[in-house]
């Protein structure tokens, strides 16, 4: 038992080093990533909490639609997902 894990350590070191050798030969060229500049937060939610939300704090306040104010009824019948 002790020589079958012996055996696997070693193969396994050898594998790695194996595998992480490098050469020296060529080399490739490195390519640079950037990353995509990040989302505005306030996008994600629609155009009208968009502006909602950029809005002066001291302008007038957006009045209340129908579709803003969805009623809840405790008594239906949940929806499966």
């Amino acid at each position: 038992m002790k020589r079958l894990i012996i055996l696997s350590v070693i193969l396994g070191a050898a594998a790695g080093l194996a595998a992480c050798g490098g050469g020296g030969s060529g080399g490739g060229s490195t390519v640079v990533v950037t990353p995509p500049p990040p989302a505005d937060p306030n996008t994600k939610f629609g155009a009208g909490f968009a502006a909602a939300f950029k809005a002066d704090p001291n302008s007038t306040p957006a009045s209340v639609s129908a579709s803003d104010v969805v009623p809840v009824d405790p008594a239906a019948k949940p929806t499966d997902l």
